[in-house]
């Protein structure tokens, strides 16, 4: 091979060369950058839990006759419908309806929404799931049991479950992120990273 060829053989090697180095720099600035924004925000079961809890008890009257009384919320987690579950501890007590006070259970399910207007995640879709109080005359069940959504939503629909921090929000808009999708997990829930579109 002539002295010409070897040389600019060489020279076009060490062009690839330089071009395979700079295809990867910017592959690798890519994948740090990536690396350093976060994709999810995630809030764990025992944290929900501990921010439900504090919008209870709560003191309802019912038919203006019975006095219902709301309180040890357990909340559960339900990922395979995107849900979460809440059980309500009931107290019940009117000496005409029932002899003295007597307990009872509220079981709810609901959806989860993000609201960006105040960076909350809500409850919705509230559906009841179990609705007893022990002791009542089955006319009062059957009453009570009509009322059982209407009382589900007054006390949990819309409710706000966890808010994120104006400082956070702050971090993740400075990062290029904001909040999306929310998805129920075997742990928490989730809360889905998007792109800001600029």
């Amino acid at each position: 091979m002539s002295v010409g060829r070897a040389t600019a053989a060489f020279v076009s090697r060490r062009r690839r060369a330089f071009g395979l180095a700079a295809l990867l720099a910017t592959l690798l600035a890519a994948a740090c950058t990536s690396l350093l924004v976060p994709r999810t925000v995630d809030v764990p079961q025992a944290r929900l839990q501990e921010l439900i809890a504090r919008h209870f008890p709560v003191n309802k009257r019912l038919f203006d006759a019975i006095d219902v009384s709301v309180d040890s919320p357990r909340l559960t987690l339900q990922p395979q419908s995107n849900r979460v579950a809440v059980e309500l501890a009931l107290n019940v007590g009117n000496e005409s309806v029932v002899k003295s006070s007597t307990a009872g259970t509220l079981l709810v399910s609901e959806g989860l929404r993000f609201e960006p207007s105040d960076n909350t995640v809500r409850l919705v879709d509230v559906r009841v799931e179990r609705f007893a109080i022990e002791g009542l005359a089955g006319n009062w069940q059957r009453q009570l049991d009509r009322l059982g959504k209407p009382l589900a939503k007054a006390l949990l629909d819309d409710q706000v479950l966890y808010a994120l921090r104006p400082k956070d929000i702050a971090g993740l808009e400075g990062r290029g992120v904001r909040p999306g999708a929310l998805r129920v997990t075997e742990s928490g829930i989730t809360i889905t990273l998007l792109p800001i579109d600029r």
